[in-house]
């Protein structure tokens, strides 16, 4: 079986609150308690991403995003959609314009299902 690199694997790991963009530029920050202040960053940053003509190989991504060890490891990879963040209530920033909030819970119920893991298995193999 070929190695390779997952994309989370590439990215380099933010830094204390700092949100970061793939080549490690500092673009805006997060403290990790409330998604909604994620929310306002992400699609700050995203929108003057898109403004500038940025370099599609230096975009935000969520591996840019502080405090994934608030994110329960079995959404780490989640691949139905993006998990911006999680906040310290449980409560998630996703969909790839960072514009749904839902909790863990949430998550867990629709996608937790034998159906949806074995279907998430499927994607990773």
């Amino acid at each position: 079986m070929p190695e390779f690199e997952t994309a989370a694997e590439k990215h380099p790991k933010p830094q204390g609150d700092d949100i970061i963009l793939p080549d490690g530029t500092v673009v805006g920050t997060w403290n990790g308690e409330d998604v909604k202040d994620l929310q306002v960053e992400v699609q700050r940053i995203i929108k003057e991403q898109k403004e500038s003509g940025a370099d599609r190989n230096n975009l935000l991504i969520r591996f840019g995003v502080p405090h994934i060890d608030q994110t329960p490891e079995h959404l780490r990879n989640f691949v139905a959609y993006a998990i911006w963040g999680v906040d310290k209530t449980g409560m998630c920033l996703t969909h790839r314009r960072a514009d749904h909030l839902e909790t863990v819970e949430k998550i867990n119920e629709k996608y937790g299902s034998e159906t949806a893991q074995a279907a998430a298995q499927r994607y990773r193999e």
